[in-house]
């Protein structure tokens, strides 16, 4: 209930102004624990210098925390309580303002307990002056805050599911008790028509849903999307890198691992990125990249291989991996030393700067690698269709030989040809 008050001050020995300052409240609602920003309002503030306002609440009910917002132009404002449940708010300044009509203040109060609290201006205690410190007529109108009680139960439940890449998720909510109407906001989806306990097209992961009942108390809580699995396939390849010379590769899935598990994967394919959409149904597949040539003419550089598979559900996946396309570099040393000290005992040939400990056959780049030793007169001394980096120099004396070596592929031969000390050998 408001009540208005006509506070008529004496100017002058014979002359009674008409009110014209209003503060106010106005009537007020929100929750239990929850705060509220109450704001104290003025019209025609006009010719005052200074002001105090003092107005009282029942602090069992709320309790005053801070000045939310100050007027700005109102510079120096304060607020102070006097006890515990009247608050006193002051200002002063060298000349009147026209501030005519806005907020004093914003003032937030927490709500401890249910029930309603007056907000009581003291007519005895509040005033508005002028310049010269006369008292200004105004009216005052109370307000009040109610606090309503918190008591809503509520379920949430996943209705539907979909796939992880897909915005299939439903969600339900069933209010037990509480004060209707209802207001929902799901933070995402969209909405059955006419209906807010349900969203629909909700994305995977966690979600907002915030819950206004017929009081106006909010009620917040998070509710988490849930989707099928695909199958989590992954693949590995051996070599890691698509050879010129000798374009094989053989894959491994972990297709195999997953369903002696019990994960479900009802089908599969892979796809090695050539012109020919070459395409394998095969869980570990050697393949054969027969456009490395083209490829590789072309500046080329990678080769995108992907596996896709499904499960019953009709959830998808793919695993995609750039496998680089690479022509080896050859290195033929100039030295070796047949000592029997196991060290450069014999005469290794790297590849890619890698020697038969890191990659134990030179097969891996090549289909074969013929290797010729001839001395300076073109004698040959040493001949081997298929070379493993074996040959320890045989018998022959330290010297200077010469080798032609060929390194035969898919696509044709590369010939290296060079000279190749042997020393040490003490033959």
């Amino acid at each position: 209930m408001k009540r208005f008050f006509l506070v008529i001050v004496l100017i002058s020995s014979a002359l009674w102004l008409p009110a014209q300052i209003l503060v106010s409240f106005k009537n007020d609602s929100t929750c239990k624990t929850d705060t509220i920003i109450v704001p104290l309002r003025v019209q025609e503030l006009r010719q005052c210098a200074s002001f105090r306002i003092e107005f009282s609440f029942q602090d069992d009910i709320i309790r005053y925390d801070s000045l939310y917002f100050r007027n700005p132009a109102l510079s120096g404002l304060t607020a102070s309580l006097d006890g515990n449940n009247r608050l006193v708010i002051e200002w002063t300044s060298a000349s009147a303002i026209p501030f005519g009509t806005g907020n004093i203040a914003k003032i937030q109060f927490t709500a401890l307990q249910t029930g309603i609290s007056l907000l009581s201006f003291d007519a005895v205690q509040t005033y508005f002056k002028d310049e010269q410190g006369n008292s200004l007529a105004y009216l005052y109108s109370d307000g009040s805050v109610k606090v309503h009680p918190r008591g809503i139960q509520y379920t949430l439940s996943q209705l539907m599911m979909g796939c992880s890449k897909e915005d299939k998720g439903r969600y339900g909510i069933s209010i037990l008790s509480g004060t209707p109407p209802y207001q929902i906001d799901w933070d995402d989806g969209f909405l059955m028509p006419g209906i807010d306990t349900v969203v629909l097209g909700v994305s995977p992961g966690q979600h907002k849903i915030t819950i206004v009942d017929g009081n106006g108390c909010i009620y917040r809580d998070n509710y988490f999307v849930k989707v099928l699995k695909a199958p989590p396939i992954h693949f590995t390849s051996d070599p890691d890198t698509v050879y010129l010379q000798k374009p094989s590769v053989q894959f491994y899935s972990n297709i195999d691992s997953l369903l002696n598990v019990g994960i479900d994967v009802y089908n599969f394919q892979w796809n090695f990125g050539e012109p020919d959409s070459s395409r394998s149904v095969e869980k570990n597949p050697l393949h054969t990249f027969t456009s490395a040539w083209e490829f590789f003419q072309q500046q080329i550089k990678e080769y995108r291989v992907r596996l896709y598979a499904i499960n019953n559900d009709n959830c998808d996946t793919a695993v995609v991996k750039f496998i680089p396309l690479q022509r080896p570099k050859v290195e033929v040393p100039n030295v070796f030393t047949p000592n029997a000290d196991g060290i450069n005992d014999v005469l290794i040939i790297k590849v890619d700067g890698k020697t038969e400990t890191d990659q134990p056959s030179l097969l891996r780049y090549y289909e074969r690698m013929e290797l010729v030793v001839m001395n300076r007169w073109g004698r040959k001394l040493y001949e081997s269709k298929d070379y493993r980096n074996d040959w320890d120099g045989g018998k022959l004396a330290d010297g200077t030989y010469f080798y032609v070596l060929k390194c035969i592929g898919r696509f044709g031969e590369e010939v290296y040809k060079g000279s190749i000390a042997i020393m040490g050998s003490k033959n």
